[in-house]
């Protein structure tokens, strides 16, 4: 919680000060009589809770109401998430290399889903892929279960666009309030389109950090049976562009990761799950808490009524 009007909790001074003239401290009388005693705890007994409950509730409504002066702003339950993360999913067909099992996209299919199980339920997630160019998939929502049936849906795509895939998820980051992070993963160089440097820049501008990831076994060739071989030469199987990688991450604040193993992109991808910064648009509350106060304050004054009638 955080008050734009701090000044008005000087208002508690007076507050104090009312509360000693409502109920100022009344000598004890001493009369000399054997009984004093048994007819004080008689009227102990007699007094029960309900003649403080009035005072009290009338105090408690003074105090919202000095807090509601004071315009606090709250995180008010059941609110979504002010920040959003965008996968950004490499969907080329080198993609279909099984050095990962059963294949580097179903590996990040499935990171995904770990991504989509442990990060915080009220943050915002959307879905971008490309290859040639890039594509919005599902726009930020919370909503896991239509997130997880857009991962079922993507398909493979020729060529590799790595700066349009960013600059579709600066545009989702921008329409949903314009804070975010974006979790990039890809397998490839860049091909094709934007200079991913320039869309890092203009995310740098945001200050929206890329957490770049590089998939792949270096060294690995691919057999006959490998769905790869079916389109043609594919050198090396391995060409992440780690320079270009590290240099998005360095650029925009992220991080960079080279995963090997479909376990180990699984791991990466619960722990960024549950390091996620979540914030909460924070609303003020100054009219909620000075009803209440009213209302609390009003009460106490008719309950002391209706207990102490005239």
């Amino acid at each position: 919680m955080s008050l734009q009007a701090p000044e008005a909790l000087s208002l508690l001074i007076l507050l104090a000060f009312l509360l000693l003239g409502l109920y100022p401290r009344r000598p004890k009388a001493r009369l000399p009589h054997p009984l004093v005693p048994l007819l004080q705890q008689a009227a102990r007994e007699s007094r029960g809770v309900l003649p403080w409950l009035p005072p009290a509730l009338f105090l408690l409504g003074l105090l919202l109401l000095v807090l509601a002066a004071t315009r606090p702003l709250l995180p008010l339950p059941g609110q979504t998430s002010r920040n959003v993360v965008i996968l950004v999913m490499d969907v080329s067909r080198s993609m279909m290399a099984a050095d990962l099992k059963p294949s580097r996209l179903e590996a990040a299919k499935e990171a995904a889903r770990v991504f989509l199980r442990e990060a915080p339920k009220a943050l915002r997630i959307g879905l971008v892929a490309f290859s040639g160019h890039a594509q919005t998939i599902h726009p930020p929502t919370t909503d896991r279960r239509r997130l997880r049936e857009s991962l079922d849906s993507l398909e493979f795509g020729r060529s590799t666009a790595i700066g349009e895939g960013i600059l579709e998820a600066l545009r989702n980051i921008r329409e949903a309030g314009g804070e975010g992070e974006i979790l990039l993963l890809t397998d490839g160089r860049n091909r094709t389109g934007k200079d991913p440097l320039e869309a890092a820049a203009e995310a740098s501008r945001m200050g929206v950090r890329i957490y770049a990831v590089g998939v792949g076994v270096p060294g690995w060739i691919p057999g006959p049976e490998d769905p790869v071989s079916a389109f043609g030469f594919f050198p090396g199987a391995f060409e992440v562009d780690e320079e270009l990688l590290w240099s998005l991450a360095e650029f925009t604040g992220g991080r960079y990761f080279l995963v090997e193993s479909e376990k180990e992109l699984s791991a990466l991808y619960r722990q960024l799950a549950r390091t996620v910064r979540l914030e909460v648009r924070r609303e003020e509350a100054t009219g909620f808490l000075g009803l209440l106060g009213g209302v609390l304050a009003l009460g106490g004054v008719a309950l002391r009524r209706y207990l102490s009638p005239a």
